[in-house]
């Protein structure tokens, strides 16, 4: 039996155990507009209804294209951005609302790898004083122990003992990756956030990393929210992956039943782009059509129909919820939910009258405005490309001040014109005359 889960909550894999870290309906917004108080009045969707939940000991991976949100959920679930909405329980101990005094001893069990190894790394300090300052801060050994404990950490993470006094800048890429995990792992977390570890290193070295994190994880028992863009990678780590678009959701399962059969057309794109290491397979590459949506204002319904090949009405203007499609397995696709394919006849009726309501909205604006008048008179080419423009994206596209002064001068050239062609017609001899005379 199917079992569903409202705006966006779907539990992890394998609910017999306590899971170390439980996100429900997380929400971060960045505000873009203020008005004359200073109030903001337009935002930024930048993790928009987020839930899942990780057990301990277990790695999830988290794809999805450039802007989608990674970093920021990342960022968020270890409280180095506020949240704007839901709960992060770690432990079984609510998070969310923790000042800083009340966060300061989680912040030894939740750390996080920076994409960039070169800009995390203060260039001024050695590669022992980077390591150890976290070590001292949250005292986890006594103090006439520590360079000992630090060099025991290097060693772990495949650094020789003379890196100690060097800095950051006399280290390659991979070495310098290596000193971060160092840093993250020297206050003994237990969940790490691993923010694109190996997106800008080698493939050499990424095998590397790759493979010191995983061994990281099996002598440690560390929990991984590994963000990534290469599929190949977050296959090899992740236990789960979850596979966001635009801030929300779309796929959430564990990484061998996703990759052998994703459910969600985003996902199917996305995992059509992976290399196969073999020239006599044929790719079936999905290529999307038309730019991402703007976070700052998503489309209505489901956020990916605007790019969808299987777009249905119900997915315009109706939010998806998450159905359990297989054991541990959710999607949040009108596709696969029973009661949208049982009453099609209704949702078409449904949208019909929807799409009706939002039309005569747009025109009702347009009535008040002259310039948008002299628009459908003038162009009603331009006129109804405004109109399908303020539908898509709920904007007042041409509301601005010096767009609307361009578009008087626009309609007061192509009046003038007008009236020169209505002239023309109206004297063509004594156009002749002129030209003869001339």
């Amino acid at each position: 039996m199917s079992e569903k889960f409202e705006n966006g909550t779907a539990p992890a894999t394998g609910e017999g155990t306590a899971p170390i870290l439980r996100v429900e309906h997380l929400k971060k917004y960045f505000p873009i507009k203020r008005n004359f108080f200073g109030r903001p009045v337009a935002f930024l969707r930048a993790v928009d209804d987020v839930s899942f939940q990780v057990e301990a000991g277990s790695a999830i991976g988290i794809v999805g294209e450039s802007g989608c949100g990674k970093t920021t959920l990342g960022r968020t679930i270890l409280r180095l951005y506020e949240t704007d909405g839901g709960e992060i329980v770690f432990h079984g101990d609510n998070i969310t609302k923790l000042k800083r005094k009340g966060m300061q001893k989680y912040r030894t069990e939740m750390q996080l790898i920076f994409q960039d190894p070169y800009s995390s790394l203060s260039p001024r300090m050695t590669v022992g004083a980077i390591i150890a300052e976290g070590v001292r801060a949250h005292h986890i050994v006594p103090r006439e122990k520590v360079h000992d404990y630090v060099l025991e950490v290097m060693k772990k993470c495949g650094l020789q003992p003379q890196y100690y006094d060097r800095y950051p800048h006399e280290f390659s890429g991979g070495q310098r990756q290596r000193i971060c995990i160092a840093r993250a792992l020297a206050v003994r977390p237990k969940l790490v956030v691993c923010d694109e570890p190996v997106s800008a290193l080698d493939v050499s070295i990424q095998a590397q990393i790759i493979n010191l994190l995983k061994e990281l994880q099996t002598a440690d028992g560390l929990t991984y929210l590994f963000i990534s863009h290469d599929l190949s990678v977050v296959k090899y780590i992740s236990d789960q992956i979850m596979v966001m678009y635009l801030g929300n959701v779309m796929e959430l399962g564990g990484t061998e039943k996703i990759f052998e059969e994703p459910l969600h057309p985003y996902t199917q794109a996305l995992f059509s782009a992976v290399p196969v290491p073999n020239p006599d397979v044929k790719m079936n590459r999905i290529i999307l059509e038309g730019d991402i949506p703007s976070p700052a204002n998503p489309p209505a319904g489901c956020k990916f129909h605007t790019r969808c090949s299987r777009c249905m009405n119900a997915c315009r203007f109706l939010q998806p919820k998450y159905t359990e499609v297989g054991e541990g397995h959710f999607v949040a696709c009108h596709l696969y939910d029973k009661e949208i394919a049982a009453d099609a006849e209704r949702i078409d009726a449904e949208y019909v009258e929807w799409l009706q309501g939002q039309i005569a909205a747009a025109k009702k604006f347009a009535q008040k405005e002259p310039h948008l008048k002299e628009l459908e008179r003038m162009r009603p080419d331009l006129y109804t490309k405004w109109l399908s423009d303020a539908l898509l994206s709920g904007k007042r596209p041409l509301a601005g001040k010096k767009v609307r002064a361009h578009l008087f001068e626009e309609l007061e050239r192509m009046d003038a014109e007008e009236y020169a062609r209505v002239k023309a017609c109206e004297n063509p001899a004594k156009g002749e005359e002129e030209d003869s005379d001339a």
